[in-house]
């Protein structure tokens, strides 16, 4: 018997080529193969005869069902359509009740995956052509290379296809290649269905078919001890072990229930769910446990430093503001290195917490960094934090990549001498050129838009210094544990007194003058205005619908608004550029600001109090309600309009709440994480059955139990289940 952690090496019939083919793909070990789980499986009870087609087509409610059929290739062909010239692949289905057509479109490569004679499982929407019984471009697995017990070609069934038309061309398309099987002897019968009853299907890695990997899987399974259960009794609990959990999963008991298995939601599924969190739950415990021991700077608190503290306040802080501050003081005056996210919505106040906290570094004589995503915000912030801050405050200095030279040269000389207690910019904060004198802390804005390796980058410019990061987009707690590592947590639920409620609308794009109307009259109050699009350039966007890109908005809007002064903003400006456009309207020279997302987060102007969003469906949920944060930011009551004709139920949440934790996690359902976050994204663990969005609950009770294992101390077994679990999940240190 062999652990699950033995090389692949170990295992019959995998030779030295598949195994290099394997270990390209991270599978090296019995215990990877295993988790390589199938990506769906099959009832094969639920596979219907070719023949009962027919009469389920028949019935008009039957068209565009998915139905699963299987039998031998017994003809093969592509040809090409007239008018457009695209390739389409056809297969002709027989199993021995009749035969069945498979129509592939736009996809040639197919004709050489395919062999005639081959036994081919198909699943896909049935539709009705006037031959008979079609699949339009049906999933497929085949099955075996034509021997085996699997089914059988009968000679009247390809008789009967040849002479409804499959060798004729189809209406609209000319043949360009085919092959004909040699029918085998007549008289087979319809064979049953094979056992087990569930059929499980697996991608191919390279030249490693899907049913090459099957085997190799029932060859571990039959050879593998059974592992020590490592997972808490709390749990483990109503769970089956981890090798039944492996076996119910590669090879279902014909009492499994498909939908539980291919929804990933059968108990064996949560067993292993239930592993990978706790797994990557206790190594960033282990890890915080870590750094809670790393000793940081005290930073001192006395009764005169609140007293000045209070005078930077322009309105007292909420209550949610006085507590995530607390919990800032109590880090950075305990003698230990602060890691904490501080999250909060829209306008809740997140800036003012960060510049009380950085104003404790400064006024006991350290230096404190805030890094931001752009220079205009860079330049927002400086100016806030002056005002505030009021002339005697101790100097500030923003450094950007755009500075001139002499400009740039005497901003490092100011922040590696000492004499800028603030420091506020850009990615160019993190370059090597720069030099602190004393830097004890590190705000960063918007957390996600940093790669890791960027926030690690200026750890090494300090003596281990103290870590605010902030995010404007909300996350459920249970989801932030995953992203933020080891971070401690303060949220700030609820927004500043006498901020304006924002009205919310969504039309259609034949009512888009009515948003035209709306941001006249904002006009004619001397407001100013948002319009963004979806993209700079249709030319580069496929979609089957017109889409009005910046370029069609602009022209569009200095002929419906003559003589008002606009400004552009997107992506591919220069940085001086884009700095320029900007300014421009956060001056209020601009009226109306034409843009993309890169207005997203970071823009403060509080004349601004009307957004209109063409193509609305185009966008996140999250990213509408960052946009819809962009109004609203001084006493004026503001309009935020989007303007779609798609995908309106979705939408629809955006005009029922303004509250971003249930729109986030209501965008979380549908999007995923990886594309909430998007591609910058970086530590988002690798998991193979695990869901951070329906397992959220399951990763909160992994988080506790890890906590209570590591303070009763870890064991050497637990240890090296860990390191294989890390390794696996190609997990990396986020914090």
């Amino acid at each position: 018997m062999l652990p699950l952690s033995s090389n692949l090496k170990a295992l019959p019939g995998i030779a030295e080529e598949r195994q290099r083919a394997l270990a390209e793909a991270g599978i090296k070990t019995v215990e990877d193969l295993l988790w390589g789980l199938p990506y769906r499986y099959i009832d094969r009870g639920s596979i219907a005869p070719i023949e009962s087609l027919m009469g389920l087509i028949a019935a008009p409610e039957a068209i565009g069902s998915i139905v699963t059929i299987q039998g031998r290739i017994a003809d093969l062909r592509q040809t090409t359509s007239r008018i457009k010239k695209m390739p389409i692949t056809e297969v002709l289905l027989d199993d021995s009740t009749g035969t069945a057509r498979l129509v592939w479109f736009n996809q040639p490569y197919l004709f050489r995956a395919f062999k005639l004679g081959q036994h081919l499982l198909a699943w896909g929407p049935l539709v009705q052509d006037r031959l008979g019984p079609e699949m339009h471009s049906p999933d497929w697995e085949i099955l075996s290379n034509g021997s085996g017990g699997l089914g059988t070609i009968s000679t009247n069934a390809m008789s009967e296809a040849r002479a409804n038309g499959m060798d004729a061309n189809r209406e609209g398309s000319t043949r360009t290649a085919s092959s004909t099987a040699q029918p085998p002897k007549s008289g087979d019968s319809r064979p049953s269905p094979p056992a087990p009853r569930h059929l499980p299907l697996y991608r191919r890695i390279g030249k490693i078919s899907g049913r090459a990997r099957q085997k190799a899987v029932q060859y571990a399974l039959n050879q593998i001890e059974a592992p020590e259960s490592l997972l808490p009794p709390q749990l483990s609990k109503g769970l089956p072990g981890t090798l039944d959990a492996f076996r119910m999963l590669h090879a279902p008991p014909d009492a499994s229930t498909t939908e539980e298995l291919n929804q990933r939601i059968s108990p064996a599924h949560q067993r292993l769910a239930a592993e990978e969190l706790f797994a990557f739950a206790l190594g960033l415990e282990m890890h915080r446990q870590s750094r809670i021991k790393r000793p940081g700077h005290p930073v001192p608190t006395t009764p005169e430093l609140r007293e000045k503290l209070k005078t930077f306040l322009p309105f007292p802080l909420t209550t949610a503001q006085r507590r995530a501050f607390k919990e800032i003081v109590g880090d950075i005056s305990s003698g230990r290195v602060m890691h904490r996210i501080l999250q909060g919505d829209v306008g809740s106040g997140k800036t003012l917490v960060a510049l009380l906290a950085m104003a404790m570094v400064a006024e006991t004589g350290g230096q404190a960094a805030l890094l931001v995503p752009t220079e205009v915000l860079a330049k927002q912030h400086a100016a806030t934090f002056a005002k505030l801050l009021g002339p005697g405050g101790h100097p500030m200095q923003v450094l950007t990549g755009s500075m001139k030279t002499a400009e740039r040269r005497a901003a490092l000389a100011a922040i590696e001498e000492g004499t800028a207690s603030y420091i506020i910019g850009t990615h160019a904060i993190i370059q090597e050129s720069v030099a602190f004198q004393n830097l004890q802390m590190v705000v960063v804005d918007e957390q996600q838009r940093f790669g890791v390796a960027q926030r690690e980058s200026i750890r090494g410019k300090g003596p281990d210094p103290h870590w605010l990061v902030m995010t404007a987009t909300p996350i459920p707690r249970s989801l932030a544990l995953a992203l933020f590592g080891d971070l401690d947590q303060s949220v700030l639920d609820e927004l500043p007194p006498g901020r304006q409620p924002i009205e919310t609308r969504l039309i259609g794009q034949s009512h888009i003058e009515t948003a035209w109307q709306k941001i006249e009259q904002e006009l004619a109050k001397g407001h100013q205005a948002y319009v963004v699009s979806p993209a700079i350039n249709s030319n580069q966007e496929c979609t089957p619908h017109s889409l009005r890109d910046l370029q069609t908005m602009e022209a569009t809007l200095q002929s419906r608004f003559p003589g008002t002064p606009i400004a552009i903003a997107h992506g591919r400006l220069k940085p001086s550029q884009l700095t320029a456009s900007m300014e421009k309207f956060v001056s209020g020279q601009a009226k109306i600001l034409i843009a993309t997302t890169v207005i997203e987060v970071g823009v403060d102007v509080p004349n601004a109090t009307i957004m209109a969003v063409d193509h609305a469906e185009r966008f996140g949920l999250s990213q509408l309600h960052q946009l819809r944060g962009r109004v609203g930011r001084g006493p004026i009551p503001s309009q935020f309009i989007m303007v779609s004709d798609s995908d309106t139920a979705r939408l629809k949440a955006l005009v029922e709440t303004s509250d971003g934790f249930r729109i986030a996690l209501k965008d979380l359902e549908i999007r995923g994480p990886g594309e909430f976050f998007g591609t910058r994204q970086s530590g988002l663990p690798q998991f193979q059955v695990a869901d951070l969005i329906r397992h959220r609950y399951l990763l909160q009770q992994c988080r506790d139990a890890a906590s209570k294992a590591v303070s009763e101390g870890i064991t050497e077994a637990q240890r090296r289940w860990l390191h294989r679990s890390q390794s696996r999940l190609n997990l990396i240190d986020i914090s």
